[in-house]
């Protein structure tokens, strides 16, 4: 089954469209951010009875990187969003057939950070918590070891088997430290949790279920 994914020109409109709003807002402030992260596929076998035994492949790594913006309510308190570009790859087994597919995302936090007076000159922490929504922009075969008795090319290599929207739970922590009147640097840890199922294609949902897990770091510039 193919399935179409959202071309990147779609989304850009709404980009501006935060932009554009973003000027009705006292406080608004505008973040590069970027990030490493470890993934880890959630996997659960979703027919016991078919003598098909699923698990991950390993864990993956995956990148993260795009602007965020804060529209503040208060000193201490914002709503956080933004568009960012997320590469990340999937790692999956049934029985003995092992696959490996690298995924493109465009990704939109819909969160709330918090941050805490001054712990030192200048220093503050920072608490975010709320959801991601990811749309997916590209999926490709990558690596697997199907050796099929008439053909050595794995018949999936051009079936898209990833659903094209991701949801997933938030949770990060950090520092954030002024360096100007407008400007900070700052860095933290987060851990995105998967909330749906991502596999969408028939012949590999009606034997397994996964959810992609992200352990991160972040860093980042805001203006």
């Amino acid at each position: 089954m193919i399935i179409k994914t959202i071309p990147m020109k779609k989304l850009l409109p709404l980009f501006v469209l935060i932009l554009i709003s973003s000027q009705a807002f006292s406080q608004v402030k505008v973040s590069l951010r970027v990030s490493p992260a470890l993934v880890t596929n959630r996997v659960t076998d979703a027919d016991n009875s078919d003598g098909v035994n699923v698990s991950n492949n390993g864990s993956q790594f995956a990148f993260t990187a795009g602007p965020a913006i804060d529209f503040y309510f208060t000193d201490n308190f914002a709503f956080s969003t933004g568009l960012s570009y997320q590469s990340t790859r999937i790692a999956g087994k049934l029985n003995t057939y092992e696959f490996n597919r690298s995924l493109q995302y465009i990704q939109a936090p819909i969160t709330f950070k918090a941050f805490t007076n001054e712990i030192a000159t200048n220093l503050n922490l920072y608490v975010q918590l709320g959801g991601t929504l990811n749309v997916k922009i590209n999926e490709k075969l990558k690596s697997s070891n199907y050796n099929g008795f008439y053909s050595t090319t794995d018949p999936d290599a051009d079936t898209k088997i990833v659903s094209p929207v991701d949801v997933g739970l938030y949770i990060g922590a950090g520092i954030n430290y002024k360096i100007a009147e407008n400007n900070s640097v700052f860095a933290g840890l987060y851990y995105n949790r998967g909330l749906t199922n991502i596999i969408f294609a028939s012949s590999y949902s009606n034997r397994m279920h996964m959810r992609n897990d992200l352990l991160g770091l972040e860093v980042g510039f805001t203006f």
